[in-house]
């Protein structure tokens, strides 16, 4: 999902600062990661994500290190998705990711091993990615707890768009007659654009084609019509969707959860509030609170939608 890929930062390999003692003189450089950084990657995005979120009391994105690692390979061998990280003597403290591969660019997750947090280098990783960006709006999504990392977003032109809790469960709501849901097939992914441009203005394309060979979406029919999508259920940090209606959108849902055997997650907008409510209702629980930023042009959506990580 995210790492090594087309071009450059600006000045490759650049020298971003430097640190000076009475011993020697190192210097801390910003440049794209190797195939075989990914552990080291992994190691501080497991670290760092698992002491903000004990810190406030709430479970950590990735449950264990070997689920970062997997995330760590998928973006550093992923050529639509640009990777940083900063080094100082020969160790990685920190990287960075930006997806390029759709209209809107979306950026995560940024890390910084512990040890070295406060020290301005999520700054620098920000500006890397912002730099490579250009013109082109870029989203995020964070952890509304975490205040350290609002604030910067903000300070760097980032602005609050929407409010959204992590739920996760397995709804009991029966899927209404006349309503199915199943697997994506690739045969449906002209009429996912075209509900997901109904909604937000643009496409995720490449997203819904990456979900297809990754992630098992589903796709909700009635009278005959794609009326929602969602592109992975239960693995909410990849899982962006939208529906016609809050029917199709709980439909969407229980029948996800029946037809793979899992519980279903995602990051739902809570002012959609009887959405919200319907979920609850359904036994579905929040996990925690997160936040979706943006920088640039943003069309507010329309109707039942959802975000990933990637907004």
């Amino acid at each position: 999902m995210r790492a090594a890929v087309r071009g450059a930062l600006h000045v490759p390999g650049r020298v971003v600062s430097r640190r000076t003692t009475m011993a020697h003189q190192t210097a801390l450089t910003l440049r794209q990661p190797t195939s075989e950084e990914a552990e080291p990657c992994a190691g501080i995005i497991y670290r760092a994500f698992r002491r903000i979120s004990s810190a406030h009391g709430f479970p950590p994105d990735f449950a264990t290190e070997a689920d970062a690692l997997g995330l760590a390979r998928a973006f550093i061998g992923n050529p639509a998705i640009f990777g940083v990280v900063a080094v100082r003597d020969g160790r990685i403290l920190g990287s960075n990711f930006l997806s390029e591969a759709d209209p809107v660019r979306a950026v995560g997750p940024i890390t910084v091993e512990p040890e070295a947090q406060s020290g301005g280098l999520g700054r620098l990783l920000m500006c890397a990615v912002i730099e490579r960006a250009g013109h082109a709006p870029i989203r995020l999504v964070q952890a509304a707890y975490n205040t350290t990392s609002v604030s910067l977003y903000a300070s760097l032109g980032f602005e609050v768009k929407e409010p959204l809790l992590h739920l996760a469960g397995t709804p009991r709501t029966p899927v209404p007659s006349g309503i199915a849901v199943r697997a994506m097939t690739r045969a449906d992914i002209p009429a996912c654009d075209a509900l997901c441009e109904a909604t937000h203005g643009i496409t995720r394309h490449h997203e819904l084609e990456q979900a297809l060979s990754q992630f098992g979406p589903m796709v909700v029919e009635r009278g005959g019509r794609i009326t929602g999508y969602a592109t992975a259920p239960n693995f909410w940090l990849m899982n962006h969707g939208v529906a016609e209606t809050e029917t199709d959108l709980m439909a969407l849902l229980t029948g996800s959860a029946a037809v793979t055997s899992q519980p279903v997650s995602l990051l739902l907008p809570n002012r959609q509030t009887s959405l919200f409510r319907r979920a609850l209702e359904s036994g579905m629980r929040v996990i925690q609170p997160m936040t979706l930023m943006a920088r640039g042009p943003y069309r507010e959506p329309r109707g039942c939608w959802f975000p990933s990580v990637l907004y």
